[in-house]
């Protein structure tokens, strides 16, 4: 659904940028060369896709960073930034218990749920074709970016269910208690991320220029990731459902 909405916002973007409409009729002023520095920040909405759980939800994470532009004609700038990169997400997996030897639980499950917060420091590499006014213009911006891990953050728990019908059958190798029927709590297991992300940006915005050289931009759109999320490569599993806004600040050097 979102990204239904994100598609019909670009395509009406785009449709403005390529024609002459007159609230956006380019000003008279010669941009190519100009550079600018700013710093942006937005919030994220991030999740994973893993085929080996059952549930996995969206987190909110946020992004936030400077920035420098260089006008390579009067309506493409370059972009280079350094972002502080959070996303969050969870997982949830449950299924009934098979014991070491064989036997299939009939009423007894584990039930493990994960919450993690991961960080990166993101290098992002933009194009952006911006078109308008001197005060006001819109713009499209295409962005490849590169991310290192820094660190994460994993909570929950797992809970492992054994009912009394099936607690004489089960045996588990070091965990005599799991013959005991009832709840047991466990650490979930500790998931190893990989140590980096590469994938690209689509945002549409607009900038508003408060004075001459000081503008404020608005940008929602979304992500594309093409590495896999853990280290281990024969678990694949992708990022989904990046989507973002970010707002900005941009100062104009010369």
């Amino acid at each position: 659904m979102l990204l239904k909405i994100y598609r019909n916002i670009f395509l009406v973007a785009f449709v403005i940028l390529i024609t002459n409409q007159p609230i956006v009729a380019q000003g008279t002023a010669l941009l190519k060369g100009t550079m600018n520095v700013g710093f942006e920040a937005g919030i994220q909405f991030t999740g994973v896709d893993d085929p080996y759980v059952v549930i996995a939800d969206a987190g909110i994470g946020y992004v936030a960073g400077p920035f420098f532009e260089y006008y390579l004609s009067n309506i493409i700038k370059f972009r280079v930034g350094l972002n502080f990169d959070n996303r969050a997400f969870s997982l949830q997996d449950m299924n009934y218990i098979v014991g070491d030897s064989g036997y299939v639980g009939k009423s007894s499950y584990y039930d493990v749920y994960e919450k993690f917060k991961v960080n990166y420091l993101t290098i992002p590499l933009s194009l952006i074709y911006i078109k308008g006014s001197d005060k006001f213009k819109f713009f499209i911006q295409g962005t490849v970016y590169y991310s290192l891990l820094l660190n994460t953050i994993q909570t929950g728990y797992a809970d492992v269910y054994i009912s009394e019908e099936d607690a004489n059958n089960f045996y588990f190798e070091g965990y005599p208690e799991l013959n005991i029927p009832g709840h047991h709590y466990f650490d979930p297991e500790l998931q190893v991320f990989s140590t980096s992300d590469i994938g690209i940006n689509l945002l549409f915005g607009f900038l508003y220029n408060i004075k001459p050289n000081l503008g404020i931009s608005i940008s929602p759109g979304f992500s594309y990731s093409f590495a896999n999320v853990w280290e281990d490569p024969s678990r694949r599993a992708t990022w989904s459902q990046l989507y973002k806004i970010n707002v900005g600040l941009v100062y104009t050097l010369k």
